[in-house]
């Protein structure tokens, strides 16, 4: 897809088992992301993402294996419909889950673009909080 991308990076302290049921499971997503979250996971299904009082999210769910999780946006507000997110995860040398986190396929720089840079941004300290500290942190709630 072409286009600009957003890119974060987060190492989390936790089994990569843990990492990737908090990626593709419904309660593992209501633990980090927002205080609304349906569907049901599995290649080819939907996760819905409302925040309370703003917009809704819905991702395609279009990879899932023990090292990538990736979502297509199939509607969402502005130039977001037709984004690609995709998290990589790997294991550092220290024993850490590294997750290479991309948001691909904006047409722009600007607008929701920066929203959504700073929304994944917070959101991944969040699933972070989720797998290290088994606390519930949504980033709205």
């Amino acid at each position: 897809m072409s286009g600009h991308s957003l890119r974060h990076a987060v190492n989390i302290a936790g089994d990569s088992a843990k990492v990737h049921t908090a990626l593709t499971t419904l309660e593992g997503l209501k633990g980090w992301t927002m205080a609304e979250v349906s569907g049901s996971g599995g290649v080819g299904s939907k996760w819905t993402l409302k925040y309370p009082g703003g917009p809704t999210f819905v991702w395609e769910i279009t990879a899932q294996d023990d090292h990538k999780v990736a979502w297509k946006c199939t509607s969402g507000p502005g130039d977001s419909a037709g984004t690609t997110v995709a998290f990589d995860l790997a294991k550092t040398p220290h024993g850490r889950v590294q997750i290479a986190f991309s948001h691909a396929g904006w047409p722009h720089q600007q607008g929701n673009f920066d929203k959504c840079n700073a929304l994944w941004g917070m959101m991944l300290h969040h699933l972070r909080s989720y797998v290290e500290k088994g606390m519930v942190a949504p980033a709205y709630s």
